[in-house]
């Protein structure tokens, strides 16, 4: 059974489960980073976007938004460079070591356990090619999967938000 969260996007209800409106805020705070002027006109379009999306594609108001509706409405969209580049990217890296966190196994960017998501996420590299660089090691760079599942046990999973 999955949380269910009630939102309000584009002045219109609905329910999303957790892994769907976590997936949508993160987007949504990305999207909020590129864009460079008028930024709340702008968010709110997308956010009136977002909600005819959902409207086609939910057959009745009781339905539940889920991660896999919110993915395609991303790919409809578009990803959040599409809108400019990162207005808060720090430039000393003082700055991004004191916003970036502590690291955890992610909930959202996740293909086994999240850990090479979390580390993406962590470092502010695209998972996918962290996912690349650990296969590689596990194969080739003598890194035992051991390693893997020892992070999987030690870094704590994402905290629901």
């Amino acid at each position: 059974m999955k949380e269910a969260i009630n939102a309000n996007i584009g002045q219109q209800f609905f329910t999303l489960d957790r892994d769907a409106y976590d997936r949508l805020t993160i987007y949504l705070n990305d999207v909020r980073r590129h864009i460079t002027s008028d930024t709340e006109e702008v968010m709110n379009d997308i956010e009136i976007r977002i909600a005819e999306i959902f409207r086609e594609e939910l057959p009745s108001t009781m339905m539940v938004v889920t991660l896999a509706m919110v993915e395609r409405t991303i790919t409809r969209i578009g990803t959040p460079e599409d809108f400019g580049p990162d207005n808060n990217h720090r430039a000393t890296k003082g700055e991004s070591d004191k916003n970036r966190g502590v690291l955890r196994r992610s909930r959202t960017n996740y293909s086994i356990a999240g850990v090479c998501g979390g580390l993406a996420e962590y470092f502010g590299v695209d998972a996918a090619a962290v996912r690349i660089v650990m296969l590689l090691l596990i194969i080739f760079g003598g890194m035992s999967l051991w390693l893997y599942l020892i992070m999987w046990l030690l870094i704590p999973e994402e905290s629901a938000k």
